[in-house]
């Protein structure tokens, strides 16, 4: 497939609340984005990457998209789950291209199940000298079969041609590292927490010029609490945001703890290794409020990406940031 050309690509990712899609093209210069929008998941029908009803759930996507007049072509998928195990683990040095043949015979060493139940793909971190020895530092992203095949099946029966699955850290480290500039202020060659804000669970990928450090999964659950009565007056009116943030406060409490807890981990594996920024995405990165509390908590500087100079996009980065991430083809799940 060549992606230098005009053409469109359509990328998708799957959160329990809603359905991202974006519509654009991919070169070696920037990203331009044509079209974003959401698709509104009932709830109980996708949970922690697993669809609960096929039939129901291609039902719901088939009418987003034919909403949006979204044209049936290529499609790369984005999925996060709490199953898909990552390791990081550390071989001695070899040349990139021989990578995949030395895992493949060592796989039931490095993951806690059987490597024969998951699709195994590697993504090569930093080189760190070891004792007079250069050693290649891995990280092994393994996704449930079941879960490749269930995906890559409702994307075949929307009428798409499913290219690749992407792991949600894997297209977010890609798009900070394809561009030099965050929101007009950061480069991308500092160490960089990035915190993908969800309902159903928050991720955070630590990336540092351009190579991921650590990638992990908090569970827990953002569940706003939000008077929404039809009967309430003028003068019991307040702002949602404020409201949203208040409601969230417990939950995001345990979410930071989680968080900060990673944060020691990685400062303890390296004497520099500290955080220089955490940039916030995701669906409940816009809610007001939110970098500030999150500041104060982690006692870092928290932003919400807002831009990107090789991102030509005038929708919410914010939310549609792993799905336009995905659009960069360096390597994916399938």
């Amino acid at each position: 497939m060549d992606l230098f050309n005009k053409k469109t690509t359509i990328s998708i990712e799957f959160c329990s609340d809603e359905v991202k899609v974006v519509e654009g093209r991919y070169n070696k210069k920037n990203i331009i984005i044509n079209k974003s929008f959401s698709i509104p998941v009932p709830d109980g029908l996708y949970v922690d990457g697993v669809i609960k009803d096929m039939d129901q759930f291609l039902n719901v996507l088939q009418n987003g998209l034919s909403k949006n007049n979204v044209s049936r072509g290529d499609v790369y998928g984005v999925i996060n789950s709490t199953s898909i195990i990552i390791r990081e683990i550390r071989i001695p040095k070899v040349e990139e291209s021989k990578i995949a043949s030395i895992l493949y015979y060592q796989l039931d060493e490095y993951l806690p199940v059987d490597p024969e139940g998951y699709v195994v793909q590697h993504i090569p971190l930093d080189i760190v000298n070891e004792e007079g020895v250069e050693k290649q530092n891995i990280m092994l992203v393994g996704v449930p079969k079941y879960m490749v095949e269930t995906h890559l099946n409702l994307l075949n029966n929307l009428g798409l041609k499913p290219v690749a699955l992407d792991y949600a850290g894997n297209a977010i480290r890609k798009l900070i590292s394809f561009s030099d500039n965050i929101n007009s202020t950061y480069n991308n060659n500092i160490n960089i927490a990035c915190v993908d804000l969800e309902q159903e669970s928050t991720a955070l990928n630590i990336t540092h010029n351009g190579l991921m450090s650590i990638s992990r999964v908090v569970k827990a659950e953002i569940s706003p609490v939000v008077d929404d009565s039809p009967f309430m007056t003028l003068d019991e009116s307040y702002d949602q945001d404020v409201a949203v943030v208040s409601g969230i406060k417990s939950n995001l409490a345990v979410i930071l703890d989680g968080i900060d807890m990673i944060f020691r981990y990685y400062k303890s594996r390296e004497a520099d290794n500290d955080i220089e920024l955490v940039l916030i995405y995701g669906s409940y990165s816009n809610i007001d409020g939110i970098e500030n509390l999150m500041s104060n908590y982690l006692n870092r500087t928290c932003v919400k990406l807002n831009s990107l100079d090789k991102v030509k996009f005038n929708g919410d980065l914010s939310k549609y940031a792993n799905a336009i991430g995905a659009l960069i083809r360096v390597n994916g799940v399938k």
